[in-house]
């Protein structure tokens, strides 16, 4: 017998939902979706450990006040990227970024983090290093000389405090940058982590209680973000981790971490081995490694170019997911990417090495799209009183199909030059156009009398029209912007940008105009774009 089914009022109420969501949902021309995350397997640690003292300065000496040289910042992130670099390990010191109780200085952290995303780049926070205000009985002073810094907080709540503010500042609460948390390095060497009156094996609760912590806090503040076991060392850190994985109760890690990393410089094969023994032993075998420092200390640049590819193949032979090499200038740890820099504030030049062609092509970079060309700062129509837009010609893609656009408005520039470090507008406009269609399952009504339902997302082909566009939908303040875009492809490579173009905005603020929830708004301007 056929039964046949009435449409009840609620699922005739539920299909003309989704057929009003399928019609409002935004074109192409609007921000969209975030661009695509990149899953390359190659990072590095661009700046080195104590890259906040260190690099230069507007002053050529090291120290922490003064402006960090955005020009050297965005000429080693920008050739690390042409190298391959797609992910950058930053040691993030919290005596740097909080050097006084409540006080918090984050200039440099924004602009680095910055930097590496305009060139598709993903950060990794390295969190370490205590303030001498957290300490019983550290000298105060600056955080370099603070021979205790390498001590666990006296109050973990100070420690909790920190990691809550730096989480709410950059994850899915802020700006929404990082998702990757990795917590302290290598806690196995007492450089790194010490403890008073040590009784043998002390740092192992002590750091137990710091990743506890951290990983409360950044499970609570940004669910969905991936922690890391801070980077072991090659000299005993799978001991280390025996003893820590043998702690139970409110010391027990095993749900505070999903990523194990660690260090290896040579004698890869052997070091990642003990690693996963201790994994094995414990039944977290299905957890990830990641080299977090990866060099091969005695190697000279004929070396390096014979060996990397099967050092990368033992590696990856291994299990090992994701590699950063360290650090990306040549030292006693290795060669590298770039010449030593020796003293490291020295506001000289990144100097390509050797090297740097050897790891670019084990990086194998696909082709990417070409820049796209700025047509520069348009009105929506020939009234005065409309918003502002930005509108450019199409790039070409390469390797892979270009599914978006990253458009960029800064209002400083640096030694005469705008470098994008801390943009006022840093905008996603996606390519891609997405329709939500309803289906329903075979299965019958659930108790509550509602059907089940499936959602499937079909995509429409991408736009043909060869002009791109991006209205703001908040205000610009008024005077000299400066502004680019580049192509973004889906596997979030950022393609070359645009030379950067300046407009000037100047009159009186006229009216806020609603449209579909949001406000446009508008002003009296000059297009003095070049």
């Amino acid at each position: 017998m056929t039964r046949t089914h009435r449409k009840s009022p609620r699922r005739t109420l539920f299909l003309a939902l989704l057929c009003t969501l399928t019609l409002i949902l935004p074109p192409a021309s609007s921000a969209g979706t975030a661009p695509p995350q990149n899953s390359s397997v190659y990072g590095m640690d661009i700046l080195g450990l104590g890259w906040q003292w260190v690099f230069p300065r507007i002053e050529a000496a090291p120290r922490l006040s003064g402006s960090i040289r955005l020009d050297l910042l965005d000429s080693a992130i920008h050739q690390a990227a042409d190298a391959g670099v797609r992910w950058n390990r930053l040691s993030t010191w919290w005596c740097f970024v909080e050097p006084e109780r409540g006080q918090f200085f984050w200039d440099d952290l924004d602009a680095v983090i910055q930097i590496g995303r305009n060139y598709g780049i993903e950060t990794l926070p390295v969190l370490l290093y205590s303030p001498y205000w957290a300490v019983n009985n550290a000298p105060s002073g600056d955080c370099i000389n603070n021979p205790r810094k390498n001590y666990p907080p006296t109050n973990i709540a100070d420690w909790e405090n920190f990691v809550r503010a730096i989480v709410r500042r950059y994850g899915p609460a802020g700006k929404n940058v990082i998702h990757y948390w990795e917590i302290w390095n290598e806690p196995d060497l007492p450089e790194f982590l010490s403890v008073d009156n040590d009784p043998g094996d002390g740092t192992v609760p002590a750091y137990a209680d710091l990743l506890n912590t951290a990983a409360r806090v950044i499970r609570a503040e940004a669910p969905g973000a991936t922690i890391l076991i801070g980077g072991l060392s090659d000299i005993r850190g799978y001991k280390f981790l025996d003893k820590l994985l043998q702690l139970t109760g409110s010391r027990d890690i095993r749900n505070s971490f999903d990523v194990v990393s660690f260090h290896a410089y040579s004698n890869h094969a052997y070091k990642i081995s003990l690693i996963r023994d201790v994994l094995q032993q414990y039944g977290l075998q299905n957890r990830p490694l990641w080299d977090t420092e990866l060099n091969y200390m005695g190697w000279d640049y004929t070396q390096a170019a014979q060996g990397l590819a099967g050092l990368f193949q033992i590696i990856r032979a291994n299990g090992v997911v994701r590699s950063f090499w360290y650090p990306s200038f040549t030292s006693h740890w290795g060669p590298s990417i770039f010449y030593p820099r020796e003293p490291e504030w020295e506001p000289i030049p990144f100097t390509p090495t050797p090297f740097y062609a050897t790891f670019r092509s084990q990086t194998a970079l696909p082709q990417l799209p070409s820049a796209p060309t700025p047509l520069g700062p348009k009105m929506a129509g020939a009234a005065a009183a409309e918003p502002l837009r930005f509108q450019w010609e199409v790039a070409t893609p390469g390797t892979y199909p270009i599914v978006g656009y990253k458009l960029q408005v800064d209002r400083e520039a640096f030694l005469g030059v705008a470098r994008f470090g801390r943009p006022e507008l840093d905008a996603w406009r996606s390519d891609a156009r997405a329709s939500f269609l309803p289906l329903v399952s075979g299965g019958r009504a659930s108790a509550s009398r509602w059907p089940t339902w499936t959602m499937a997302v079909s995509s429409r082909p991408a736009e043909t029209d060869p002009l791109r566009s991006y209205t703001p939908s908040v205000p610009l303040p008024l005077g000299l912007h400066y502004w680019r875009v580049a192509a973004v492809d889906s596997q979030g490579n950022v393609g070359p940008y645009s030379e950067p173009r300046s407009f000037f905005l100047r009159g009186s603020f006229l009216s806020f105009v609603p449209f579909a929830g949001e406000a446009t708004w508008a002003t009296n301007y000059t297009n003095g774009h070049e």
